[in-house]
């Protein structure tokens, strides 16, 4: 049988493993800058979110303001006397016209007219 014997000479010197603590160390470093990253890119998207509802919350506003606008320029107390200063009035009788080709159909007493009449001959208070 072969023995086994030691070998004297120049002894190797060992390097501490370096290697599975830089692995450890840029996992680490990775993960941070991607929980940064993550968390400024929430951030923004708040911000802009903030800013959507700031412009959401204006424009509701100024659709408001738009619709009362419509409102006092549809009045019948503002439409009557600009009305009356350009000559437009409520005819005193009504003339049917026939045309050919088109269906005959007359109606009798228009509702329309009655109700648009009390609107325009009722007195405006300033």
């Amino acid at each position: 049988m072969a023995r086994l014997r030691v070998i004297t000479g120049k002894q190797r010197k060992q390097h501490p493993h370096v290697g599975p603590w830089m692995a450890f160390t840029l996992v680490v470093v990775v993960a941070l800058f991607g929980i940064v990253t993550t968390q400024t890119s929430l951030d923004q998207g708040a911000f802009e979110l903030a800013e959507l509802n700031r412009a959401i919350a204006n424009a509701e506003t100024e659709n408001q303001q738009l619709r009362l606008e419509v409102t006092r320029l549809e009045s019948p107390a503002r439409v009557a006397p600009i009305a009356a200063e350009l000559g437009l009035v409520y005819p005193d009788s009504r003339r049917t016209v026939l045309v050919e080709g088109v269906i005959d159909q007359v109606v009798e007493g228009d509702q329309r007219w009655a109700s648009i009449a009390e609107f325009a001959t009722e007195e405006l208070s300033p």
